[in-house]
């Protein structure tokens, strides 16, 4: 008897942990951060002014810079160059555009060049107050405008550009707007490279920002871009410090131009002296500029007390700014404790909190189990349809599945090369992948590519490794469609089986239709190979059904499922008797004989084949029992004729195969059996003549 081992339940153990890590921590940090608190609240202030400042540094230089990059980027393109012309206006359209789609804080993109040309892509804000009220833009369009030509003839177009590139509201009107007398193209050409202007409204819009400009390679025109400080403005007042702390950017020359938003009005802590406060902070900022010093001052503003900070940002590209706050000096402590107060109260609960979430733990644990659970029983059945992994926040658990995604991608590849039924009789009997087989009846197909030897001869080897692909894909699919086992591919050859590795009671009907359609398949391929002036591929099939060994054949350590017999050989046969008769698909009589009720056949000679004595039938298929009417006629004459030629009257034969071939033009055991005949006609038959055609080659 196995003795018991105490054990305790995976959610327990986490609950316990959980509750010895949480419990002395929340203490210690509690008493840390109360013994913190005043010199947090004044390194908090310290830290959110330096963070507003850092950010709007970064807003208005490494935000420029990029632009300024990918402006250099674009002056360096050939497309851009003065040289191209007007020829080249597409490329630059699209180029502006995709410009814009990556860096959204640009309001516009634009170029002009020595002639006076002018190409512009900005969003919908671009548009000015009487356009937006024409046009019914959407945020994802794009407001085109191109303006060329000379004095009296100078003209704009404008268009709305939908993301998928298709033009509406396109209109052309006179203009004098010349992109030579802005301050974006003016500045870059006398600074010789990239320039800033300072903040100004812009021409069609009339919003305040900035403009950088960049001189094309080589001279004859400018890139620029329009940088709306609204965007300025809106990220002002997200790092506003305190609810009534008031932002503000002013360029290096004094003005201000961005103002953070007051606080919402009707909420209790907001502040009456908003006006007042914004006031005193402007002197400070004129204050500053003019002493060219830095301010961190309290001021007492009302009956509040005010921290005021004016701070210098570091010059980009010739333009300079300052920003400023001014916060109430009760609010930067009262967030301070504020925060204390809310983690003594987190505090007191976390030790539920943890008990609570060791058991979403656990439960997770058990989710994610179940579900690799369940992956691995549809892939143990070839099911490899569910391609989401399992998802986890436990490194194990990741792994786990990582392992399952990566033998299900295996699995899945590998029923490329074998065949999902050999697989699954594998999988329920591992002991059936020894050396050897079973005997059983099945039916095997062969096909073969007419002239295949001298196609290759004139065709790249990589361009008729890419045919070969396309044209095996389409016959098998056929195949696979209708229950056949893809044995292998001999060069431009392909054998397939049927009623192996699962059997099948319909094997013969199901191996006829896969030969019909994947004779179909090859002509419509072929048909649009030849369309576009590409060689096309002719393909013989050959149908015989019998005895056959089926499995393994190979040594201990490398095996090949196949079969072995002669059905294989009288298939591969009747596939090289398509070039004796000018058929496609020939098959043998004992398939013809178990499918007659369902198909419509021809019977095409009696035949010994070279090296043997026993007569074999051969059959054409025409189709499914459905078109038997639109072939009687034709099968009639056929008939009549093979009759005749057994009997040895082959003036009548001829007449009937005449007939036959002027129902079915280039008929090709037509032309066979009229040479022959008129062969007999004029040498006689053979000694011992019952109709049956002794072959004397493959």
């Amino acid at each position: 008897m196995t003795p018991s081992r105490l054990s305790i339940p995976f959610s327990l153990t986490i609950l316990t942990l959980m509750a010895l890590v949480l419990a002395p921590l929340s203490s210690a940090l509690l008493w840390l951060g109360w013994r913190s608190v005043d010199t947090l609240e004044q390194r908090s202030a310290d830290q959110r002014v330096a963070e507003l400042e850092k950010a709007v540094e970064q807003f208005l230089t490494e935000g420029l810079r990029v632009v300024i990059y990918v402006g250099l980027t674009l002056a360096d393109s050939p497309s851009f160059s003065a040289h191209e012309g007007p020829a080249a206006d597409g490329e630059r359209r699209r180029q502006l555009v995709a410009m814009l789609g990556r860096h959204p804080a640009v309001a516009a993109a634009f170029v002009g060049y020595a002639d006076g040309r002018f190409i512009f892509a900005g969003h919908p804000e671009a548009f000015s107050p009487a356009e937006r009220s024409d046009f019914d833009a959407t945020r994802d369009s794009i407001v085109m405008r191109v303006v060329d030509g000379a004095g009296p003839a100078r003209r704009q177009s404008t268009w709305l550009q939908a993301p998928d590139g298709t033009r509406s509201g396109e209109r052309s009107q006179p203009t004098n707007y010349d992109p030579r007398a802005r301050p974006w193209y003016i500045g870059a050409e006398k600074a010789g490279g990239p320039a800033l202007t300072a903040p100004y409204r812009f021409a069609w819009s009339k919003h305040a920002g900035i403009s950088a400009g960049v001189p094309l390679l080589g001279g004859g025109g400018v890139i620029g871009f329009d940088y709306t400080l609204e965007t300025l403005s809106q990220l002002i007042t997200s790092y506003k410090i305190t609810p009534n702390a008031i932002i503000m950017v002013s360029h290096g020359q004094g003005a201000v131009e961005v103002e953070s938003e007051g606080c919402v009005g009707g909420l209790p802590n907001c502040l009456a002296n908003d006006a007042g406060v914004r006031a005193a902070l402007k002197r400070v900022i004129h204050e500053a500029i003019e002493k060219e010093q830095t301010v961190d001052r309290r001021t007492l503003i009302g009956d509040l007390l005010y921290r005021i900070v004016v701070r210098r940002v570091p010059e980009a590209l010739g333009q300079s700014f300052v920003v400023a706050a001014a916060v109430p000096v009760a609010e930067l402590a009262a967030n301070s404790r504020t925060l204390l107060e809310r983690a003594a109260g987190a505090a007191a609960i976390a030790v539920a909190f943890a008990i609570m979430g060791a058991l979403a733990a656990s439960l997770l644990v058990s989710r994610s189990m179940s579900r690799i659970a369940a992956k691995t029983e549809r892939i143990r059945n070839l099911d490899f349809s569910d391609r989401v992994p399992v998802t986890s926040r436990i490194s194990e658990i990741v792994r786990l599945s990582d392992a399952v995604e990566r033998m299900r991608e295996g699995l899945e590849v590998f029923g490329r090369y074998v065949s999902k039924d050999l697989v699954h009789q594998i999988m329920r009997s591992p002991q059936s992948t020894g050396v050897g087989g079973t005997r059983r009846e099945v039916t095997v197909m062969f096909t073969d590519i007419e002239g295949f030897s001298l196609i290759s001869e004139t065709m790249e080897p990589e361009l008729l490794t890419r045919r070969l692909s396309r044209y095996f894909d389409a016959l098998g699919s056929a195949i696979s469609a209708n229950r056949g086992t893809i044995d292998k591919y001999i060069g431009d050859s392909i054998m397939a089986f049927w009623n192996a590795p699962e059997p099948d009671p319909d094997h013969i009907a199901n191996a006829c239709r896969a030969a019909l359609q994947a004779a179909a398949a090859g002509r419509r391929l072929s048909t649009k190979w030849r369309q576009r002036g590409w060689p096309g591929f002719r393909t013989r099939f050959g149908l015989h059904t019998g005895p056959a060994v089926v499995g393994n054949v190979g040594a201990h350590e490398r095996i090949n499922y196949t079969l072995v017999g002669a059905v294989a050989n009288q298939a591969s046969r009747l596939e090289g008797l398509n070039k004796v008769y000018g058929t496609e698909l020939l098959a043998s009589g004992e398939v013809a004989d178990a499918t007659a009720g369902r198909f419509v056949w021809r019977h095409i000679d009696r035949v010994v084949a070279v090296g043997t004595t026993e007569a074999h039938d051969i059959h054409e298929p025409l189709g499914e029992i459905d078109v038997a009417q639109e072939h009687a006629e034709m099968l009639a004459q056929w008939k009549a004729g093979r009759e005749a030629y057994a009997d040895g009257e082959f003036g009548t034969a001829i007449v009937c195969f005449n007939a036959v071939a002027a129902l079915r033009p280039g008929d090709g055991p037509s032309r066979v059996f009229v040479a022959r005949c008129t062969k007999f006609l004029r040498e006689g038959t053979p000694d011992g003549w019952d109709g049956t055609w002794h072959l004397d080659r493959k």
